[in-house]
This record gives C-alpha cells, sequence and structure tokens, in this order.
C-alpha cells in the first residue's frame, strides 16, 4: 500500500513538473524573429535570427534607402524643373558638375530613407553587398541600398540543431521570416520591459538602453567607487539618474552609484521606448529620470494583430479650400503602405509612429503638425521631412488613372482608414 501511495505522489509530481515546465516555456516572449535562413549554395538554417548583435524582436526596426522613387513621375513638370535648377545651383555652389539625366536627377533629389518594424518583413533577399529586396507580409517588393549597417551585415541564427550560427552577409541568399513558435524553440532572450519617467512624463514599454542593451541578459557597464562592475538587466530593479552617474538598485536590495561609463552618464546615446499601438520613442538622456524595471503580461501580446498584412494607404484628404479628395495616399512623395513609418521631433524627442497607427495628421504651421493616433493619442511632431513643410506633396489616387498631388500649406487635414 506504501507502495502505490508513493507511486501515485510521484506521478501528480511528474505531472506537477511538466506542467511547471510547458507553463515555464509558454511565458517565454512571444514576439522574437523566427525563421530560416538559405545561403547561396541551398543550406538552409532554421531558427531564432538576430540581425548582428541588435535587432531581435518583431518590433524592432530595418533601416535602408529606396533605390528609387517610384512617384517621382508623378511630379508637375513646373515641380521638376524647380527641383533641378535647385540641384544645379547646390553644384554650382559647390563647384561641382554633374552629368546625370534628367531622371536621375529627379530621383536623387527626392531619395528617402526606408523603415519599417521586422514584424512587417516577410523575406529579405540579398541582392549585393550593399543592396536587398525586401518582400512585405502583403508580397510587395521593395530594392533597398545602403542607408545603414542592417545592410550588409552578419545575421545570427540559434539552429534547432546546430546552435548558433553568425552567418556572414555574402554567404546569404535570402532570410524567410515566420510566426514564431511560441514554445519548445531556443532563442536569444526576454526584452527590457518598465516605466519610463522623463522630464515629458511617464512612458511604459520594451526598452533600448544605450541605443544598444534590449535583452535582460544583457549587461549594464559603469565604475563603482571600488571599480568596474558589469551588472545583469535581470538583476536590476531601477535605474535613476544622479550627478555625473546612476543609481542602480538591485532586485536584491543592493544599491551602486556608477559613474565612468556612456550606460550611466551623459554619454549615454538614448533610451528607446517601444509601445504597442503607438510607435518608438527615443530620449536624449538630459530629458532621462528614471526606469523601472517591471514584468510584462504574456497574455497582453498579440504579435500578429500588431503586425497584419500591409496595406496600402487610403483616406481622405481636406484642403483649406474645404474641398475633399477620397482615395489611395502616397504621403510625403514616398509612404504607400500602412507599414512604413512617420518621422518627427518634440523638443529632441525622436518618435517613429507606424502609419497603421495613425488616424489623422493635421498640418499646424511651415514645421510641424499635430497627428492623432487610433487609440487617441495626440503628437504635436515637427522639423523632419515627414511633419513639416519640407514634405514633398501628397498624392492622391481618386481613380485608377486620376490623381492629384497637394502640397503641405495647401492640406488641412488627412485621415486614414
Amino acid at each position: 500500500m506504501d507502495n502505490l501511495v508513493k507511486n501515485i505522489l510521484l506521478f501528480f509530481l511528474f505531472i506537477h513538473f511538466l506542467l511547471g515546465s510547458y507553463t515555464a516555456q509558454s511565458q517565454n516572449y512571444p514576439c522574437y524573429l523566427y525563421g530560416d535562413i538559405v545561403t547561396i549554395d541551398g543550406d538552409v538554417y532554421r531558427g531564432a535570427i538576430r540581425w548582428n548583435d541588435e535587432e531581435v524582436f518583431l518590433t524592432d526596426v530595418f533601416n535602408a534607402e529606396k533605390e528609387e522613387n517610384p512617384y517621382v513621375k508623378y511630379l508637375p513638370k513646373s515641380r521638376a524643373r524647380e527641383s533641378q535648377d535647385l540641384k544645379r545651383r547646390k553644384h554650382w555652389d559647390r563647384i561641382e558638375f554633374t552629368i546625370d539625366g534628367d531622371r536621375n536627377s529627379l530621383q536623387g533629389n527626392y531619395a528617402r530613407k526606408f523603415q519599417c518594424r521586422f514584424g512587417d518583413i516577410k523575406s529579405i533577399s540579398v541582392t549585393g553587398q550593399e543592396s536587398v529586396s525586401l518582400e512585405l507580409r502583403d508580397g510587395k517588393y521593395i530594392n533597398l541600398a545602403g542607408g545603414s549597417n542592417d545592410v550588409g551585415t552578419k545575421v545570427w541564427i540559434i539552429d534547432q540543431e546546430l546552435g548558433l550560427l553568425k552567418i556572414d552577409w555574402n554567404r546569404i541568399d535570402v532570410v524567410n521570416f515566420e510566426a514564431p513558435p511560441i514554445t519548445g524553440i531556443e532563442n536569444f532572450g526576454e526584452p527590457i520591459y518598465g516605466k519610463l519617467v522623463t522630464t515629458k512624463g511617464e512612458f511604459t514599454g520594451f526598452i533600448q538602453w544605450d541605443h544598444d542593451e534590449r535583452l535582460i541578459t544583457d549587461m549594464l557597464d559603469g565604475r563603482s567607487r571600488d571599480g568596474d562592475i558589469a551588472i545583469s538587466f535581470s538583476k536590476i530593479k531601477a535605474i535613476e539618474k544622479i550627478e555625473n552617474g546612476s543609481r542602480i538598485s538591485l532586485r536584491s536590495g543592493r544599491k551602486f552609484d556608477l559613474r565612468g561609463k556612456n550606460d550611466v552618464n551623459k554619454d549615454n546615446r538614448g533610451i528607446i521606448v517601444s509601445i504597442p499601438n503607438v510607435g518608438r520613442i527615443d530620449f536624449p538622456w538630459n530629458h532621462f529620470l528614471s526606469l523601472e524595471l517591471i514584468t510584462f503580461s504574456h497574455n497582453e501580446l498579440n504579435c500578429q494583430k500588431e503586425f497584419r498584412v500591409s496595406q496600402r494607404l487610403f483616406g481622405t484628404l481636406l484642403t483649406k479650400d474645404g474641398k475633399s479628395y477620397k482615395g489611395t495616399i502616397v504621403y510625403d512623395l514616398d509612404e504607400a503602405m500602412d507599414s512604413e513609418i512617420l518621422n518627427g521631433l518634440n523638443d529632441e524627442l525622436d518618435f517613429s509612429v507606424p502609419f497603421r497607427n495613425i488616424k489623422s495628421i493635421k498640418p499646424m504651421a511651415y514645421n510641424y503638425c499635430l497627428v492623432e493616433l487610433k487609440n487617441g493619442k495626440r503628437l504635436y511632431l515637427g522639423d523632419q521631412t515627414d511633419v513639416s513643410n519640407k514634405n514633398a506633396g501628397v498624392i492622391v489616387f481618386l481613380e485608377e488613372d486620376e490623381y492629384q498631388i497637394f502640397e503641405w500649406e495647401n492640406i488641412e487635414r488627412i485621415y486614414f482608414f
């Protein structure tokens, strides 16, 4: 009888262990990069992906430059001539000359950077040392070249059988992204999540510290009164700015004042917070006050909902003279998909907002505008091309062959559907 009781107890302990293990695995952060890398020789590696030692989550941003702007051809001839004349004057001022054709010159004048979150990417095909063909989740391809260290870098993958590989750029044919499994897959780790207190208010989301550390296993470096120290973010409860450094509070209750390194002083490159259904905000050190690291509910996350298939921008543009135009929209003679990103500044705070999250844009003056988000938040952004009179113009395609182009100063408001 005693053996029977012991066996039953062992059985329930074993079941509890299995359930406990399953629960622990199921709590892994589900929005990490995952898929396969196919090499030029046809070898396939499958698992969690990291873009060199940087981007590792679906909310991280891929940066490059568009090889060509297909919307330049819609410019009125008068605008095209003005642009050409401006370029010639600039070249003369620098004692430079060009023999480019008009089309190439226009492309240069209206060249634009490309940004989108990795969660909106279906594949990235390597087409050269500094070029890629990027496929969005709707099947649309965009040719990109250079523009950041996201092109021409190593790509890491934790192959499910072999472990970690760091694959050279010139060995890669294509990187295919898929929805990551929730359990049973080794990945690069959990994100840093917390409440950021700044001179502009409090913001809660996923953190990139010093534009670099984004995993709880990453180390915060500094110099204490007793020597150099490196502390895992997993052990940190809070970071508070003090004179010439930071006060680090550990979960154990210990505290350290650290100085002397850019993780903890004014040389910090900035703290980025990614907020679901909003976007990314980059705070310079002078606006930072403190960071409290907190846990987040995995059950509240729905990666696939936030990163649905890309759609063309569509909405209604109202002009200052009271007219209304409804149709497919190309913003700043460039952004055409809701997965692309609007950039703007607010007193040194650098905002990157996917168009998917934007309800309306209202120019307020020559150098700034009001951006209303679908969740009700309102942002006043300016200075950048997207949100000032530097904007190259907004095209509304009313019908397949009918369109209107509007300049910034003539726009009352744009509503996105």
